[in-house]
């Protein structure tokens, strides 16, 4: 067992479970939107970061210092350049669910309110290993995960604890707005938030200037990916399910697990393309 300094980033993706509570098709759709959304930000992951764990609808990762006040400095401005490239992984994934999807079920007509927000702080942890698999712990942990429970009321923000700003303020653009948070066990907790809806709008926008050529195979990986994973995510939503569904809800989404890739390659091609360019966009800019 070994103390070390780290960083902590949990990026937890919001806004989604009401709707899936809905259906069961709304509860496989909405599986599907956050297993691509999570692997989007899982794509992103290297060194120095570590991936911890995978906590429902949240990444857990940590960058340890790995000895010297100059290599700790080096590793928080690492950090600091990744917290950037997940938003932007985010946001271009869910841009196109938003804008892309023909569905009309509760989760796809409210993915535009789904939000990432990150938290990111700086303390100490025990390194240790629990049945063979490598664990860190202790308060700056635990403090982290209390931290995703906050007096914010956005979805799409960047929050640092004062000391993770203290290490990696200087490497982070745009504006940080000042808060103060009360948890049982800590003293007040200082933070410092930057908020990213403008960020996700502006990145959606981009979807309208792509040419028809580069839109079309957007759209078309998109499809494939759904193809791929719409057999899985039934299955799991089918043995674990979110909330008890009734029976002609379970046998309907057997038959659409069934014949996802035809109805995909017949309908939705076609009608994806046409509702992004028809619809236009829909969420305005609120904070």
């Amino acid at each position: 067992m070994e103390q070390k300094k780290l960083i902590i980033v949990i990026a937890d993706i919001s806004g989604y479970t009401r709707f899936m509570l809905d259906n069961l098709t709304a509860a496989v759709h909405g599986q599907m939107v956050i297993n691509s959304l999570i692997e989007s930000l899982i794509a992103q992951v290297d060194i120095p970061l570590v991936l911890q764990e995978i906590e429902g609808d949240a990444v857990f990762l940590y960058a340890a210092d790995t000895g010297g006040e100059s290599d700790w400095r080096g590793v928080a401005e690492e950090v600091s350049r990744k917290l950037d490239t997940f938003f932007d992984a985010f946001i271009k994934q869910a841009a196109l669910f938003t804008e892309a999807t023909p569905c009309d079920c509760e989760i796809c007509s409210n993915a535009d309110l789904l939000g990432l927000k990150i938290i990111v702080h700086a303390g100490e942890a025990m390194f240790h290993e629990v049945a063979g698999r490598p664990q860190v712990s202790g308060p700056d942990v635990i403090l982290a995960h209390r931290l995703l429970k906050n007096s914010l009321e956005s979805h799409e923000y960047l929050l640092l604890s004062e000391q993770a700003f203290e290490l990696m303020g200087t490497n982070l653009p745009g504006h940080f707005e000042a808060y103060e948070e009360a948890y049982e066990g800590f003293p007040n907790v200082g933070t410092r938030v930057r908020y990213f809806q403008e960020d996700y709008f502006r990145e959606r926008d981009l979807i309208y200037e792509l040419p028809a050529n580069d839109m079309q195979s957007a759209v078309d990986d998109y499809l494939d990916w759904g193809r791929r994973h719409h057999g899985t995510a039934t299955a799991d939503q089918l043995r674990n399910p979110i909330r008890e569904f009734p029976w002609p809800q379970r046998v309907l989404a057997r038959a659409e697990a069934l014949f996802s890739n035809l109805a995909i390659r017949l309908h939705f091609r076609s009608a994806i393309t046409k509702g992004m360019r028809g619809r236009g966009k829909r969420r305005v800019f609120t904070h």
